[in-house]
């Protein structure tokens, strides 16, 4: 396949600053001249998207989702007529889903206008079937959660009528999907301003939890940004909506959740639940299964430190990565690093690990490994695991942390 490119490096990393320790780390890198990176984790593959035929020729922009489950990792690129880009990826039964944008094609390959995108893989990395979500304008797919009978959610954001008259600006919408492809109901959320939907998690009860945040104008001019979190039933119905932030920016970007509520992890510039440490701060806060907000703390160093990932382990430990321009965990080595932490059971930062290049790494995604291990995947500028192949690389990672 022209222009296939497939590296991989085995790292030890050692010592390092505040709560860092030793990680055992193996690590790939993928890429061409053109555009690649990583923005979906889960246990034993990663996803993103390709403007240069990383595993295949190219046609315009493809997904990819590389799976780590044999001797060696396996590819697979959609190789669709247009535009994928693949934010989320969910194990199921026999398979995968995979969720994202997909657009027909355009001049410019990067900007065609685009419909949320859902697909089923099966094991072998084959496409069993695909759905598309939006209207007129632009929509786009975020973030997938389980639903019950092995069917799907679906969320994101669009603009005008997704599923019902637009509020203004873009909104969030959710689908849920059976397990062969029907699409079951659809229900769609916003404001007179513009709200971006970030993520979403399974609530326990057959229903999901969506977040997102607002881009509050006033005059024309932004404002800050204040984040919402929202609850659906099973049947479409949504039980209660929670909004914060306006003085110091609320930017949720990931959830987890147990069956007595939701963390919600983000990015804040301001003093939302602490003092400032500068640049843009990680924030964790807790919310009951009836919306009621339970306490927040935020971290940060005195640089930007911008999380994007959380996930909760099977003995309930969270996780949460993203990417630094400080020195969160170890010494900056330059531009934007990677990072995982460890939270304890208030959020903050128990153990931490940070690795990068001179250029920008970031860790846009995670999954956590039956058994023990954290997968992290996301987009390097620089030599991480393997020489740069121009422009910007996917990566992906299996840490160890002790």
């Amino acid at each position: 396949m022209t222009g296939r490119r497939l590296r991989a490096a085995v790292l030890a990393w050692l010592g390092g600053l505040v709560l860092a320790s030793g990680a055992a780390v193996q690590g790939w890198q993928w890429g061409t001249p053109a555009w690649e990176g990583a923005f979906a984790a889960s246990p034993g593959a990663v996803a993103g998207w390709t403007a240069g035929g990383l595993f295949a020729p190219v046609r315009d922009v493809d997904a990819f989702v590389v799976r780590f489950d044999g001797s060696k990792p396996r590819p697979w690129q959609s190789e669709l007529a247009g535009l994928e880009r693949a934010y989320a990826l969910l194990p199921a039964a026999g398979g995968r889903y995979l969720a994202g944008t997909r657009g027909g094609a355009a001049g410019d390959a990067m900007r065609a206008q685009t419909d949320a995108w859902l697909a089923r893989l099966d094991d072998a990395g084959r496409l069993v079937w695909q759905a598309r979500v939006g209207g007129r304008l632009t929509d786009e797919a975020r973030a997938l959660a389980p639903a019950p009978d092995g069917g799907v959610y679906l969320a994101g954001f669009g603009e005008g009528r997704v599923f019902g008259p637009g509020a203004g600006g873009r909104d969030a919408f959710v689908a849920r999907f059976a397990a062969d492809g029907r699409r079951l109901w659809g229900a769609q959320w916003g404001t007179d301003d513009d709200d971006v939907l970030t993520a979403a998690a399974p609530d326990g009860a057959g229903g999901v939890y969506l977040d997102g945040y607002s881009d509050v104008d006033e005059d024309c001019r932004r404002v800050s940004e204040r984040g919402f979190v929202l609850r659906y039933g099973p049947t479409g119905e949504l039980a209660w909506a929670y909004r914060w932030g306006l003085d110091a920016a609320s930017r949720p970007v990931a959830l987890a959740a147990d069956g007595a509520g939701v963390w919600v992890l983000g990015q804040t510039d301001g003093s939302l639940y602490g003092a400032f440490a500068g640049g843009r701060d990680a924030f964790v806060l807790r919310l009951t299964a009836d919306g009621a907000p339970a306490g927040g703390v935020q971290w940060g160093s005195p640089a930007a430190d911008l999380p994007y990932a959380l996930a909760r382990d099977v003995d309930g430990t969270l996780w949460a990565a993203g990417a630094t321009a400080g020195a969160l965990f170890a010494a900056s080595a330059g531009g934007f690093d990677a990072f995982l932490a460890r939270l304890d059971p208030a959020g903050r930062p128990a153990w931490g690990w940070q690795a990068g290049t001179p250029a920008r790494d970031e860790a846009r995604a995670l999954g956590l490994r039956p058994g023990g291990g954290v997968w992290l995947a996301g987009v390097s500028y620089g030599s991480f695991f393997a020489a740069n192949a121009g422009q910007a690389d996917a990566w992906a990672a299996l840490l160890r942390p002790p």
